[in-house]
C-alpha cells in the first residue's frame, strides 16, 4: 500500500539544525533537534510542538508521502510503517500534511556501512529480532543488504480482518440494529447501509469509521485447560454516513465475513503490517532456542487444521516480550513419554499482540498444523 499524496498549501519550515548532505552523507532534508514546530495546519493535531536536543526529524513538504520519506531516509519505500510507528501523531498513514515533523527512528541518518544500525532502529523491534541472516548483498537497491530482503508477513487487508482472543471483556453495546433492507437481507457485505444503536448522543459523528466485530467462543488452553479469554472475529468496517440522536446510518466499507445484525463495533484502529527479514525456515536441524515455548491455540474459521497462509492464536503475547514480527518455530514431539527429538512442521510469524495471546500467519507449513503443536521463539 502507497500512502496518498499529502493536500494543502506550503508552510514555514523549523530552520534550526539544517543539515546540509554532502557526498555519501545524510539526506538533504534531515533535521536535528532541539527545535520548535512552527503552528500550521493540519488534521493531525497532537503532533509534538517541540524536537528533544538530539532527535532527527523532516517537516513534511507539499508532495511527501510516508512512503517517499521512507525510501529517502531509511532507503527503503517498503519500511514506512517504521516511520508511521515512529510519529503516533499521525493518524492515518494516507495524510500528512505540509508542516507536520517526521520524527525518524535513531537511525535515520543513513551512510555507506549503517544497515546494522539500521536493523537495530526498526519498529517493535522486528529486524533486531531476525538479524541480518539471509539479507542479500550486491543487489539493486539494496542498502547493506536489507532493501532486497525485507517484505511484509501479510496483506494488509487480510490483517486487518484477523481473528484475535481477548482475555477480557469488550464494550459490545455500540452494535448494528440492521440494514434498510430489513429482513430481505440476512447476510450483508460491501455497500449495504446499515443502522447502528446510538448516534449523536453517544458521541457517534459522520464520517466515523468503526470495525465490527463478534464473538465467536471460549477459547481454553488445549493442554491445561485454562481459560484463555473469548475468540472474536472481525467481520469488517463500516464508515458513519448519517447521525441522528439515538441512532446513525452507516456504509460497510469491508466485509471480512458475512456481518449481521448484533455484529458490535469499536473505533477503527488501522494496523501496520510487520515487515520481516527473509531467511530459510527452521527445519529438523535447526537447534531448540530455549526462548518462549508455548502452544497453537486456536486456527482460523473455527478449523481443526490450517496450512501456510492461515492464521493462528498462540498462548504467547506482549507480557513475554512478543511483538508483531517476532517468529516462531512450530514443532511436535511425537512419542513424548520418550522423548523422541522434536519434529520441526512449519514456522510462524507475530502479527498482532495482546498481553498473554497473540494472532500469527503460517509464513511455512511442510505438515498440517493443528491446535496443540508447540511454537518456540526463534
Amino acid at each position: 500500500m502507497r500512502p496518498n499524496l499529502i493536500l494543502g498549501g506550503v508552510f514555514a519550515l523549523a530552520a534550526a539544525g539544517t543539515i546540509v548532505a554532502a557526498q555519501d552523507g545524510p539526506p538533504v532534508g534531515i533535521q536535528s533537534g532541539p527545535a520548535t514546530v512552527a503552528a500550521h495546519w493540519t488534521k493531525n493535531t497532537s503532533y509534538p510542538t517541540t524536537i528533544p536536543e538530539g532527535a532527527t526529524y523532516h517537516i513534511v513538504e507539499r508532495g511527501d508521502t510516508l512512503w517517499d520519506l521512507s525510501a529517502r531516509y531509511l532507503d527503503n519505500p517498503y519500511l514506512w510503517p517504521q516511520l508511521w510507528d515512529n510519529n503516533k501523531h499521525i493518524a492515518d498513514a494516507h495524510w500528512i500534511y505540509p508542516g507536520d515533523p517526521v520524527l525518524l527512528p535513531d537511525v535515520a541518518v543513513i551512510s555507506e556501512g549503517a544497515g546494522e544500525e539500521l536493523a537495530l532502529g526498526g519498529p517493535e523491534g522486528i529486524v533486531e529480532e531476525f538479524g541480518m541472516e539471509g539479507a542479500g548483498e550486491g543487489e539493486p537497491g539494496a542498502a547493506g543488504g536489507i532493501g532486497a530482503s525485507l517484505g511484509p508477513v501479510t496483506e494488509e487487508t487480510a490483517l486487518q480482518c484477523a481473528m484475535y482472543v481477548a482475555a477480557h471483556g469488550e464494550d459490545e453495546s455500540l452494535y448494528l440494529l440492521g440494514s434498510e433492507l430489513g429482513g430481505d437481507k440476512v447476510a450483508l457485505a460491501e455497500r449495504d447501509i446499515v443502522y447502528l444503536s446510538k448516534g449523536s448522543n453517544a458521541g457517534v459523528r459522520a464520517g466515523d469509521l468503526y470495525s465490527l466485530h463478534h464473538s465467536a467462543y471460549a477459547v481454553k488452553h488445549p493442554i491445561t485447560g485454562r481459560m484463555l479469554g473469548m475468540k472474536r472475529e472481525t467481520s469488517g468496517w463500516v464508515k458513519v454516513i448519517l447521525v441522528q440522536e439515538d441512532t446513525a446510518t452507516a456504509v460497510v466499507e469491508e466485509s471480512c465475513l458475512d456481518i449481521h445484525a448484533a455484529d458490535y463495533l469499536k473505533p477503527f484502529e488501522r494496523v501496520n503490517v510487520p515487515m520481516v527479514v527473509r531467511r530459510p525456515p527452521s527445519d529438523r536441524l535447526t537447534p531448540p532456542t530455549g526462548r518462549v515455548d508455548r502452544f497453537i491455540v486456536d486456527l482460523q474459521d473455527d478449523a481443526t487444521m490450517a496450512g501456510e497462509g492461515s492464521f493462528v492464536v498462540i498462548d504467547a503475547g506482549s507480557n513475554d516480550g512478543v511483538s508483531p514480527g517476532t517468529v516462531f518455530s512450530i514443532y511436535r514431539i511425537i512419542y513424548p513419554s520418550v522423548p523422541t527429538p522434536r519434529n520441526v512442521i512449519g514456522e510462524v510469524t507475530v502479527v498482532a499482540a495482546r498481553d498473554t495471546t497473540a494472532t500469527a500467519k503460517i509464513t511455512y507449513s511442510r505438515q498440517e498444523i493443528m491446535v496443540g503443536d508447540q511454537v518456540e521463539m526463534r
